[in-house]
């Protein structure tokens, strides 16, 4: 009887079992799809489809419905009680989880993504109207700040991904070895974000002075076309970049274009114009205030104002201008219209073999000043996709040109035109020509910036041409075995013109006209060859890639300068010069790479990616020139796991995800390691020479960046919320610096590897939810915030280094040291300080070699968080998109333009300064007035370097509001079109901030501000 009992125990389980269910699981395309979990509701029997999306599983009594689930795809329920062979059709998920993003040599999801990687789609940088695609990923991207220099047609950009990585040689200055990598289309961007211009103009008038070294330049990028861009990605963690090895170690951006897709040939025209102008601002003195102004400070220094030219009371805007005209100059200059013209078209199509996108487009900015000054674009762009009918051989050829004009001035002083007297006489002839003659008074820049309307005459043009053309061929040798190859080339050339007619200078100098011609020319190539395996097998996913990278970028400057031209109508010719003045500079740089990646994934759920890269640089030495770089990444999404899937049910998304890795740097002036030689620019006792340019330095080498990161991703509610949160943590050591040298070794400066150590780290979150959906309305949402912190953790010996007094071991590296301010004293009227002992005193000592004497740090730069929220609402046909970008940061404020001259001179200022001292025992907020070199400008010269040029800069900014309308089907349908699309966007609507200036971006007093813009446009698609 006890076998019997053991006999039916083991039968039991036949008795549950039903017969087998088989079936094959296929996608909407009539494709197997292999690795689908197909599982038996209700119990734990589940199994996954084969290679050609077949499986096989057993019913359980009284359980009829089985569930097919994957990652990417939408689950299936069926109930197969009295089914067999079943077929299944399975749809992709629609999930942001699931849009392809483009990442290091191919692509993926951010669903299997270990990396930290945004996207920013054609969609969103479609509702912008802007000129410069840096712009449009402004506040969009985690970990991303990106500033604008000016609010005029062609500025930079400063960019910068999770912090400034290196140290610089001034803490004033932003360090151009923080840009990360820019690929447009698998090509270097020759120009990279560095400027390309050689010559100040009003767009890039050059560091220092009034301008507080707030202007960047000239941007390269505004030579592309925002409507021709297909996406945008932004790598940032070691997964995602240490693929690129030395390249990657300040992030690595993609710009990938837009392309023929198969179906119906199609048509689609955009069409954009709108008008520009700069907000609101502070007012300045009206010519009553500002006589009474100019008047006080002569009586501080127990002066009477003269038309004695070189008496120290000399004031002709007090004794011989108008004292009852007045003209506000900063309306007059920066108070007018710019006006915005866009046009974009392309024709698309092709079949399933071969697809095809041409496009073209023209895009016209003008200046806000007077003159008629505007920057003009035209592109075109085309590509063309081909595979062979058995899908083993594919060929894709893109190409992108451009031209652009900027035509402005080559006189930045305009920008400071509204500091000149508001009773300034006319200052232009009946023939439009510059004044320097008024009763007498020589108007030759014995006063405030001469004549500004010198810049009216002062040409300066800028002309770029951008070719980018890729060529990637691929072949699969056997089943799941490819070979690629990607050959790209990009040429960035640029040539300026700028000159000096005899009419702009003053006769009482001696003028000499003058005019200079230069050249930029910078070209990439890069040739990669590749070889990947993918092999999915059941629950296994592998995907191996090995390749190789030879990559030579080359740079050629030529500046020619004449002058003495009998003629100001010869200035375009450098041939009617009498002497002439030349200086050329070729560099080339060479970068050989061998790279390998494995990507495993298992069920779907537990991810692996093993990157390594060897790096060979023309940039060092014969023993330094390799470097290794590699990292390794994992993740795990929990929620395939059967028991959080069953018991979470609204927990539908979760990945947890880990990454490390060796990133590099060799971004230094090419040919440092060498001992070099140059000739002498002018000779000596009628023969040339030569000069020394650098030292030998063999001993240079690769700079290192180490990346940790660990995230959480999750989805709720079928994925309509998904939030995601990463901590970082970047450290660079080696650090590639200058280090300044005594004037004795014939040389100011030497690069050196420092042992210093900087470190970002920091939160990075980003939300997407979709909070309404349906009954035609749909809103949807996302928000990003990023809290970065930078220190430096390292950097041996720097007590005794020429860094002493710049950089602190526990501090940001963008400290900033200078004197505490303590205000106005109220019985001399003078600017006081608090010394290193807490005493107040208006002349504290400045910092000297490893001494902060009464320096302290007032504070660091960096923003303490940033991000943006984009808000989207559509009710049928209508869609209004509004976008919101906001920082938290300290920021130097107009005070430290203003206090570059001497307030009391003859400049006009804010009509803040109307709360200056005047008597003993008074509270001001600025101190007593003064037109002489003394007291005042000492005090007013500590002034500059304390805390009271600093304050909150920080700021939240309608960046774009767009309100579109699509037309019904049946009305386009009547018209013989497939969609139109009328809108109207306004970018950098308002401000909401505390500042203490124009705008707390730019940080520049006697610039122009970002410009806020209104444009209407449609989109027609045939």
């Amino acid at each position: 009887m006890k076998y019997i009992f053991i006999y039916l125990l083991m039968l039991a389980p036949a008795f549950c079992l039903g017969q087998n269910i088989t079936g094959k699981v296929i996608s909407q395309n009539n494709e197997p799809l292999p690795g689908i979990t197909v599982s038996l509701v209700g119990t734990r029997l589940q199994t996954a489809t084969d290679d050609k999306g077949k499986f096989s599983i057993a019913l359980v009594s009284g359980s009829s419905q089985l569930r097919f689930t994957a990652a990417d795809m939408e689950a299936v329920d069926l109930n197969v009680t009295d089914r067999k062979d079943i077929l299944v059709i399975m749809k992709k998920r629609t999930s942001k989880l699931d849009e392809i993003q483009i990442v290091a040599y191919g692509t993926n999801t951010q669903r299997y993504n270990l990396g930290s990687v945004t996207k920013v789609s054609a969609d969103d940088i479609g509702k912008q109207a802007v000129s410069n695609p840096l712009e449009a990923l402004q506040g969009r991207v985690p970990g991303l700040t990106i500033s604008s220099t000016s609010g005029l047609p062609g500025s930079a950009f400063n960019v910068q991904v999770r912090g400034q990585n290196t140290l610089k040689a001034s803490s004033a200055l932003i360090s151009p070895r923080d840009n990360p990598l820019f690929i447009i289309d698998g090509v270097p961007f020759a120009a990279q974000n560095s400027n390309i211009n050689q010559y100040n103009s009003v767009s890039a008038p050059g560091d220092g002075g009034i301008y507080n070294n707030s202007y960047g330049g000239m941007s390269p990028f505004n030579s592309l076309n925002p409507q021709d861009i297909e996406s945008i990605e932004v790598l940032r963690d070691a997964d995602a970049t240490a693929i690129y090895g030395s390249r990657g170690g300040n992030g690595v951006i993609l710009i990938t274009t837009k392309k023929g897709k198969a179906g119906k040939t199609d048509f689609n025209l955009n069409l954009r114009s709108g008008v520009s102008f700069t907000g609101k601002s502070m007012p300045m003195m009206n010519t009553q205030q500002y006589l009474a102004m100019r008047r006080e400070a002569f009586a501080n220094d127990g002066l009477e104002p003269n038309a004695e030219l070189y008496d120290p009371g000399y004031a002709p805007d007090l004794t011989v201008f108008d004292s009852t005209r007045y003209t506000d100059w900063k309306k007059f200059m920066l108070g007018n219209t710019a006006h915005n013209t866009n046009a974009s078209a392309s024709v698309s199509g092709g079949n399933t073999n071969t697809q095809f996108r041409i496009g073209g487009g023209f895009n016209r900015d003008t200046y806000i000043f007077p003159g008629d000054f505007a920057d003009n674009r035209a592109n075109f762009s085309s590509n063309i996709h081909h595979s062979s009918t058995d899908k083993r051989f594919n060929i894709d050829l893109t190409a992108n040109y451009s031209y652009d004009k900027n035509n402005s001035s080559g006189s930045p002083n305009v920008l400071s035109a509204f500091t000149l007297e508001p009773n300034s006489p006319e200052l232009l002839d009946n023939k439009g020509n510059p004044v320097f003659d008024y009763k007498g008074v020589i108007l030759d820049g014995s006063y405030a910036g001469g004549n500004p309307f010198s810049y009216l005459k002062r040409s300066y043009s800028i002309t770029s041409t951008n070719l980018s053309a890729n060529l990637l061929t691929s072949y699969e040798i056997v089943k799941g075995l490819t070979f690629r190859t990607s050959l790209g080339y990009n040429t960035f050339s640029a040539n300026e013109y700028s000159n000096t007619p005899k009419v702009t200078l003053s006769p009482n100098l001696n003028p000499v006209s003058s005019a200079r011609f230069g050249v930029n020319n910078l070209s990439s190539w890069i040739i990669e060859p590749q070889l990947e395996y993918r092999k999915t097998s059941g629950k296994h996913a592998l995907d191996i890639l090995a390749g190789t990278t030879f990559q030579r970028n080359s740079s050629n400057r030529t500046d020619v300068t004449g002058s003495g031209y009998i003629n100001d109508a010869l200035l375009g010719s450098i041939s009617g010069a009498a002497t002439t003045t030349a200086s050329d500079a070729f560099s080339e740089y060479k970068y050989n790479a061998v790279f390998g990646r494995v990507s495993y994934r298992y069920d779907s759920k537990y991810l692996l990616n093993i990157n390594g890269r060897r790096d060979g640089s023309s940039r060092f030495g014969p023993d330094k020139q390799f470097g290794n770089f590699g990292s390794v990444g994992a993740g795990w999404i929990f929620t395939e796991e059967s028991l959080i899937k069953n018991k979470i049910p609204f927990l539908s998304y979760g990945k947890l995800r880990a990454s490390y890795g060796i990133t590099g740097s060799d971004a230094i002036d090419n040919y440092q390691y060498l001992s070099r030689w140059s000739p002498a620019r002018y000779p000596y006792g009628g023969n040339s020479g030569y000069i020394p340019v650098n030292l030998y330095n063999p001993q240079l080498s690769w700079a290192s960046t180490k990346k940790l990161e660990i995230g959480l991703e999750t989805g709720f509610l079928q994925d309509r919320l998904l939030l995601s949160a990463a901590w970082f943590r970047n450290r660079t050591g080696n650090q590639l610096v200058t280090t300044q040298l005594p004037d004795q070794t014939g040389f100011t400066s030497v690069y050196e590897n420092l042992g210093a150590v900087v470190q970002n780290s920091g939160w990075e979150i980003l939300l997407q939810a979709s909070l309404l959906r349906g009954n035609g309305f749909n809103w949807n949402s996302t928000f990003n915030l990023t809290i970065p912190k930078n220190k430096l953790i390292a950097f041996p010996d720097i007590a005794n280094s020429t860094y002493s007094t710049i950089y602190f071991i526990g501090k940001s590296v963008n400290s900033v040291t200078g004197f505490s301010y303590a205000g106005v004293n109220p019985e001399t009227g003078l600017f006081q300080f608090t010394g290193a002992n807490g005493q107040l005193t208006s002349f504290p000592e400045p910092a000297s070699l490893g001494k902060l004497n009464d320096y302290s740090i007032i504070g660091n730069t960096d923003p303490k968080f940033y991000g943006g929220w984009l808000n989207s609402f559509s009710f049928k046909g209508f869609q209004l998109d509004v976008f919101t970008e906001f920082k938290k940061q300290l920021g130097m404020n107009y005070l430290a333009q203003v206090y570059s001259f001497l307030p009391g001179q003859e400049y006009n200022l804010p009509v803040s300064f109307l709360e200056r001292w005047h008597t003993p025992g008074q509270q001001a907020e600025f101190q007593r007035l003064s037109s002489q070199y003394n007291d005042e400008y000492t005090t007013a010269s500590n002034f500059l370097t304390s805390s009271g040029v600093y304050s909150d800069a920080s700021y939240i900014r309608i960046k774009t509001a767009t309100l579109s309308y699509n037309l019904p089907a049946r009305v386009v349908s009547r018209l013989g079109l497939r969609g139109l699309r009328v809108y109207a966007t306004a970018q950098n609507l308002f401000t909401i901030t505390n500042y203490k200036g124009t705008d707390p971006e730019t940080q520049n007093f006697y610039g122009v501000p970002p410009l806020k813009s209104i444009s209407f446009g449609f989109n027609l698609n045939l």
